[in-house]
């Protein structure tokens, strides 16, 4: 299989004819080449003669040439239309046939290695160029007044080079000169896959930045321009003259044909790997994250806070803070002064503001000693938590839960109004967004009440006129119920079905039988004037006391099989009567008398007295097999017709049971909710209306931050520009943001008529989930619960703290607060699908196996399985994340702030800890130069523009070329080494070939990876 995660570059590539091609064309505009054959012919006089021959032959070349298929390009960089292309890059084009760029050189290779292509890549500013006029001519062109801008003709050798995805040499060699076992590793490889190979044309000029360019694919020889131009070929001086080179009597110098043209814009200065190397990893101010809020006058009525130490101010948080390892001793102890600023509790302010709270309350129960009512203060989650009261309830205790945190500690009350004022803020777009929600809900409201009705006029006639009847004539309950039958179940059968099978029958309760014995029937009135009429049929049908019809009994004159026995037989002897009793048992004809004198005679004729004989007549045979045969089908018919007994019924018990199926208590609410669809947390219960809520599932971080990014990160401002480090959640000031936007979502609502009971969790979103990789095999409803940040509000235990419900934290220890990564610069706002993400480190050891303190700690490896399927406990994927425009992300993690530190190394068994990497996503191969080196040139991905084309517009690879080698990395660059030790084998000079530049300008993909001990400040 082919190495994909393998390049090789060649030089240049040539199939076909043109690899016999020896010398350079003189004169001549075609390359030729010589062709020998020895021609032998036959004599007159039989012999043979033999003369050698030599031709030369022409081969097409450039001047042949008009057009470029664009289906030959597979792909041009940048793509058409990119106005961010990075100016320290180099614009290319690929072919898909890895010949093309050499096919129609009129020339061999020099002994170096380097043979011109026929095609050139030439980048135009948009001042460099105008439009040529259009017209007959076989190409478009444009006019370039200056032939400066073109690169040299003769380094064109170094911008055309074939690409093959694999490896094309030994193992383990970077370098190989072995084109017998190049080229047929070359050939397997693109055999079994034509798409590993392809040829590439670089444009080797320096761009500039926030600058349009067009780029042209053109001929390189005068020839070939000649011949796009529509004019004589043949007037180039050489074969290979430069389509850009002066000569005399050149015709229209300034014209330029090209084959294929697009267009792009640069960006500002720095690729991936410039933008990266200027983050610096810091420790934040501890400012940052609090800010201090002064307590000393709150509400008219309320005491101050002036807690000694404090100078009358608390620090008010926001979703963010410095992590507490961060701290040095003496802020860690002022910290705990103002966390601690309530005990014991509660404090005097907070004993006020649980009266002045608790005041709604006394006025709704009359308790209230002024009448004269007041606008107090909201009590954050009552509706969740189900309490009006604070300090004077019995649930929840005083200390260690949420609602006491929250309603009276003024940090997490200003942060709850934060929420209170985003919905009032955004009221509107809320509210329209849970009417979208709400369509079916009101529908199902709509079903209920009219259920509702129903059942209640239902249930009027059904007490009335059925349940009464029940003691007195359960028949006639069933009779009145008869039309249900067929669609109510009993006993695993539908009513009308049991009652058919039974000994009833389904005649009594037909429609022609229940209006013949209705009450009021001329029937019923008839046997009423002749005494009482009948009552409680259908019980005397089951009780067998009734029935409705005489047994059956054969008409008169209907020949049967009596008659036939007692014409046939004047003996009766007891054969003849049994089957005139029986007529079912056809094996009695055996047993009859033989008489051979038997004979059929016309009816009326006088009786022949007849005598046994051993043999019976022709007519007393077939009289027999008739007799025989009629007894047989009797015999078949009765069983076949026979009924199975039916089973008796409880005419009451059936009655009741028929009653308590039709309740309307039971039918109506079954009924109504069939047709109801809900989502499962608006669960309907009976025939009650729906009360919902709807789910807002956006980050609500953004509007906070919106308002002020200061709300959501105080003193935001002294993260400074071009930094990474890292701070860690403050999840009691999320809760409390929640809780303000849920209680206020909940009030609104209420006004607004939504069909709520204010319970709802609406808002459980802080941050943005979209980082998060999605689980395998996972259901939408469940990924969706999964990344929320907080559960629904009314699950909160009243025992539990505030910042204790972080559905992340598995266990049942104390709350941990996650890592979150913050980067500040231009790296993301131009690559924002960088790859970033959390891997473990592992202690470099000395040959002892002891750890190496003195030395840098190295990612830990990763097996090819783990690549393909990351373990948690190696690679860690972003949780959440958030966006302060314009350059500051945040990424959190589900890591601590310990766990990402890890252990001093002098400890056993010491934890590494965590490195966060930042990683150029993988792509299409890139070349370029890096905007500026600082140290040794250790690697070649470190060449920088000014090492090779010092204030040049293009690099030279002539004898203008600087000469460059790489210095083996020691000390804090030794983890280039692995690098060097391939890099090693080329220099930089006038000596290179195409495949040794392609190898020298490729951009690796870039990937820096920052400890967790550089950002929090190392054990």
């Amino acid at each position: 299989m082919t190495d994909i995660g393998t390049y090789s570059f060649l030089p240049w590539l040539r199939r076909g004819v043109a690899t016999l091609m020896s010398a350079a064309p003189g004169g001549t505009t075609r390359a030729r080449v010589g062709v020998d054959l020895t021609v032998t012919g036959r004599t007159a006089g039989g012999g043979t003669i033999s003369a050698p021959v030599h031709r030369d032959v022409e081969l097409y070349g450039p001047g042949d040439v008009t057009g470029l298929d664009s289906r030959s390009i597979v792909r041009t960089e940048p793509w058409p239309g990119i106005t961010d292309f990075e100016p320290n890059h180099l614009p290319f084009v690929e072919f898909y046939d890895e010949d093309l760029p050499w096919r129609y050189t009129p020339a061999p290779p020099d002994g170096s290695k380097r043979l011109r292509p026929w095609l050139a890549l030439v980048v135009l500013a948009e001042d460099e160029f105008t439009e040529g006029a259009a017209g007959d001519r076989p190409a478009p062109f444009v006019i370039v007044p200056d032939p400066g801008v073109f690169p040299s003709a003769d380094e064109s050798w170094a911008w055309a080079h074939v690409h093959v995805n694999g490896g094309l040499g030994a193992a383990g060699t970077v370098l190989s000169d072995d084109m017998s076992a190049v080229l047929p590793r070359l050939d397997t490889v693109v055999g079994a896959d034509p798409d590993h190979g392809l040829a590439r044309l670089l444009c080797p000029r320096r761009l500039s930045q926030d600058t349009v360019y067009h780029a042209f694919v053109m001929p390189s020889f005068e020839s070939g321009r000649l011949a796009g131009l529509g004019l004589d070929p043949d007037a180039s001086p050489t074969a290979t003259h430069s389509s850009w080179g002066d000569y005399p009597g050149r015709a229209e110098p300034a014209a330029h044909c090209y084959y294929h043209r697009w267009t792009f814009r640069t960006g500002t200065v720095g690729d991936f790997e410039y933008l990266v190397r200027l983050l610096k990893p810091r420790r934040m101010d501890p400012r940052v994250g609090r800010r201090d809020m002064d307590v000393r006058a709150p509400l008219p009525g309320l005491p101050g806070i002036d807690v000694p130490g404090l100078g009358g101010l608390l620090r008010l948080g926001g979703a963010l803070r410095i992590p507490e390892i961060n701290l040095d001793p003496t802020a860690r102890e002022e910290a705990e002064r103002y966390e601690n600023w309530d005990v014991p509790f509660p404090h005097p302010f907070q004993t006020a503001l649980a009266d002045f709270i608790e005041l709604s309350d006394d006025y709704a129960t009359g308790d209230a000693a002024d009448p004269d009512p007041v606008v107090t203060p909201p009590l954050y989650g009552r509706w969740h938590a189900r309490t009006s009261r604070l300090l004077e309830a019995s649930e929840p205790e005083l200390t260690g839960n949420w609602v006491h945190e929250l309603n009276l500690d003024p940090r997490f009350r200003v942060a709850a109004g934060f929420g209170t004022a985003i919905v009032q803020d955004n009221q509107e777009t809320y509210l329209a967004a849970a009417w979208q929600q709400i369509g079916e809900v009101l529908e199902a409201n709509r079903r209920i009440r009219l259920g509702q009705l129903t059942r209640e006029v239902a249930g009027g006639l059904y007490h009335r006129h059925l349940a009464a009847q029940t003691a007195a004539d359960p028949g006639r309950v069933l009779a009145i119920t008869g039309p249900a039958h067929p669609r109510i179940v009993h006993d695993g059968v539908t009513v009308a079905h049991g009652l058919a099978a039974s000994v009833a029958g389904k005649g009594p309760l037909t429609p022609a039988m229940r209006r013949i014995s209705r009450p009021g029937s001329a029937v019923v009135r008839a046997l009423a004037r002749y005494g009482d009429p009948p009552r409680r049929l259908l019980a005397a049908i089951a009780g067998q006391r009734a029935t409705a019809a005489r047994p059956k009994a054969a008409p008169p004159g209907v020949p049967t099989s009596a008659k036939l026995v007692a014409g046939l037989d004047h003996h009766r002897d007891r054969a003849s009567v049994q089957l005139a009793r029986d007529d079912r048992k056809p094996e009695l004809v055996a047993d009859l008398p033989r008489c051979g004198g038997f004979t059929v005679t016309e009816p009326g004729r006088e009786v022949p007295d007849l005598e046994p004989t051993s043999s019976d007549s022709p007519d007393g045979i077939r009289i027999k097999d008739a007799v025989e045969g009629n007894a047989e089908v009797i015999r078949a018919s009765a069983e076949a017709g026979a009924e199975p007994a039916r089973p008796g019924i409880d005419v009451g018990e059936l009655a009741q049971s028929v009653l308590d199926l039709l309740d309307p208590e039971v039918t109506v609410p079954r009924q109504v909710l069939s047709g109801i669809s809900l989502p499962g947390r608006m669960g309907v219960t009976g025939l009650r209306e729906v009360l919902a809520y709807p789910e807002i599932d956006v980050p609500m971080y953004r509007p906070l931050a919106g308002k002020s990014s200061e709300l959501f990160l105080p003193n935001l401002t002294l993260i400074p520009p071009d930094s990474i480090t890292l701070l860690e959640t403050d999840q009691r000031f999320i809760e409390a943001y929640m809780v303000g936007l849920n209680h206020e979502m909940a009030r609104e609502l209420l006004w607004r008529e939504y069909p709520t009971d204010q319970r709802g969790s609406c808002f459980r979103q802080f941050w943005d989930p979209t980082h998060q990789l999605p689980v395998p095999g996972e259901s939408a409803a469940h990924r969706r619960e999964r990344l929320r940040d907080i559960p629904p509000l009314h699950t909160w235990a009243l025992t539990s703290p505030l910042g204790g419900h972080d559905p992340r934290d598995q266990d049942d220890g104390p709350a941990a607060e996650e890592v979150v990564l913050v980067i500040r610069g231009e790296l993301l706002r131009r690559y924002p699908t960088a790859v970033i993400y959390a891997q473990r480190a592992k202690w470099r050891r000395a040959q002892d196996g002891t750890i190496d303190p003195s030395a840098e700690r190295e990612l830990d490896d990763l097996t090819l399985a783990e690549q393909q399927n990351p373990p948690p406990a190696k690679l860690r994927a972003p949780l959440f994340g958030a966006k302060i425009e314009p350059d500051i992300t945040f990424l959190g993690f589900d890591l601590t702030a310990a766990e990402a530190l890890g252990q001093d190394p002098a400890e056993p068994d010491a934890d590494p800890g965590w490195f966060f990497v930042l990683r150029e996503r993988p792509g299409e191969p890139r070349f370029g130069l890096d905007v500026e080196r600082t140290g040794d040139l250790n690697v070649w991905n470190d060449l920088a523009w000014d090492d090779v084309a010092p204030g040049l517009p293009f690099i030279p690879v002539g004898p203008a070329a600087p000469v460059h080698h790489l210095t083996e990395p020691v000390g804090p660059d030794a983890e280039k080494h692995d690098q060097w030790a391939d890099d090693r084998f080329l220099h930089w000079g006038a000596d290179l070939n195409s495949s040794e530049v392609a190898y020298i300008l490729y951009q690796a993909p870039v990937l820096v990876a920052v400890h967790a001990g550089e950002l929090l400040g190392d054990v």
